[in-house]
């Protein structure tokens, strides 16, 4: 991730009182870039707008500090987490958020076979190169990077609260964690101040706090995962969420042909190439830390392999759909 400045706060938006809701909140939605170039999108109720549009700058602000934290981009100064990388081998003090971060990533490397890892930037340095070239990276780059992607040099200390990487060379990227983690966060802080129902996107990401008044869930839309209709016809994924997290993968947009094969911009890690089977894929779970990391698998993993990850997080249901080639 690359931080940058965020534009100003947009004015509150679209705001209507809701006649169905006795307490007559109304509904505000806000929004600023954070995570480079990604708009994100704070959408709440409340009967105090000034307590709404605060409780907004505070989660953006929150988003702002902890995205900058687990940025890979900033090296001059390194941000906490490529601290980890620059001091390497040596035990680095980090704070709580990126410690958990950290903690989960190990644990869904293992839930997914290794399908997701956040070791595997040298492979993901390897591949934006790629895409500037249009050209497969050389066997022996691939080779070479693989020395520097494993999980297992990844230590962490609970007491000390620390990270280290056991080997110099290595670097983290958080890029398929963070952004559901950080929304975690964010709908943490808005109950915190006393608003209940509310809603982060993020790109793909999505977490949710309790249904708008009068409805059962925040509806959500998938254009591009098409399932069965009970009539045999396809339509759009299309389910409702509340007190949960959604997140939803693909190479829609980002990726790259070469050669006439096409690859996704997602890495499998387990081989330093991008995937080239074309899907989409839409996890459901409790946190948006989970959700993230298990679409991206969903796009890595065979059908079978994945639906397996999936069922070690009672929480979690799973979409995939295959585009058309």
């Amino acid at each position: 991730m690359r931080q940058i400045a965020a534009p100003a706060l947009l004015a509150t938006l679209l705001a209507s009182p809701l006649t169905a809701a006795p307490q007559a909140l109304k509904k505000y939605t806000y929004e600023q870039v954070h995570f480079g170039n990604i708009p994100v999108e704070l959408t709440l109720y409340t009967a105090d707008e000034q307590a709404g549009f605060e409780a907004a700058l505070a989660a953006f602000q929150r988003i702002k500090g902890l995205a900058a934290a687990m940025s890979d981009y900033e090296l001059d100064p390194p941000s906490a987490l490529n601290r980890i990388a620059a001091e390497a081998p040596r035990p680095v003090p980090v704070q709580k958020e990126l410690f958990a971060a950290l903690q989960r990533a190990i644990e869904l490397h293992a839930v997914t076979g290794g399908a997701f890892d956040v070791t595997a930037k040298p492979f993901v340095q390897l591949w934006r190169t790629s895409r500037k070239l249009g050209a497969l990276p050389p066997k022996h780059r691939i080779a070479n990077a693989r020395r520097h992607v494993d999980i297992s040099a990844l230590k962490l200390d609970t007491k000390a609260r620390t990270a280290a990487l056991a080997k110099q060379g290595m670097w983290l990227d958080l890029g398929g964690l963070a952004k559901g983690l950080i929304g975690d966060e964010v709908i943490a802080l808005f109950k915190r101040r006393g608003i209940a129902s509310c809603r982060y996107r993020a790109g793909g990401d999505m977490v949710f706090g309790d249904a708008p008044p009068g409805a059962d869930g925040w509806r959500v839309i998938v254009p591009d995962l098409l399932v069965d209709k009970p009539d045999g016809a396809k339509t759009p994924l299309s389910f409702l969420a509340a007190n949960s997290a959604a997140s939803v993968s693909g190479d829609v947009y980002r990726y790259i042909e070469i050669d006439g094969v096409r690859y996704a911009h997602v890495i499998d890690p387990r081989t330093g190439l991008g995937v080239t089977e074309r899907r989409v894929a839409c996890v459901r779970a409790r946190r948006g830390v989970d959700t993230d990391p298990l679409a991206t698998a969903g796009l890595v993993l065979d059908e079978d392999r994945w639906r397996a990850a999936l069922a070690r997080l009672p929480s979690a249901e799973g979409y995939v759909a295959t585009t058309a080639r």
